[in-house]
């Protein structure tokens, strides 16, 4: 069990069905809706707009069709973070993204902040610390 530490609740998307999903994540499936938030366009244009904080050499397709969508980026603004392939399943599929992040982004105007180098180097040498913190403790656990 997860100590609490790593921000799991930050992260968006991770249906369980995907390989960069978890296991706990929502049914991608279960997620579909036939309409999509009044304001999914802005939202997609936000997710695609954050920063990248890493890079995979894995192809991405759709969970569903099969479809190529493109390279896997972990994308952040520094808050929130979300793979890229999110911003495809909220156009396609209208999944619905939490009303934390939504409130988050419409209050930033729907515009990510711009992240250094540096900031993106301090979040993910963030990320590794809290996770190999998470590990330890679940390893005590065990």
């Amino acid at each position: 069990m997860a100590s609490g530490s790593f921000p799991y609740d930050r992260f968006l998307g991770e249906f369980k069905e995907l390989a960069h999903g978890r296991p706990d994540g929502a049914a991608l499936r279960d997620s579909v809706r036939v309409q999509g938030d009044p304001d999914e366009e802005k939202l997609a244009r936000y997710l695609r707009s954050g920063s990248v904080l890493a890079v995979s050499g894995s192809a991405v397709h759709d969970a569903l069709s099969g479809e190529f969508i493109a390279g896997l980026e972990l994308r952040t603004d520094g808050e929130w973070f979300w793979y890229s392939d999110l911003a495809h399943y909220l156009e396609r599929y209208h999944v619905p993204l939490e009303k934390a992040f939504i409130d988050h982004a419409r209050a930033h105007r729907w515009t990510p902040a711009p992240l250094s180098d540096e900031d993106l180097i301090r979040i993910g040498d963030t990320l590794d610390a809290l996770e190999a913190e998470d590990d330890e403790d679940d390893g005590a656990n065990l």
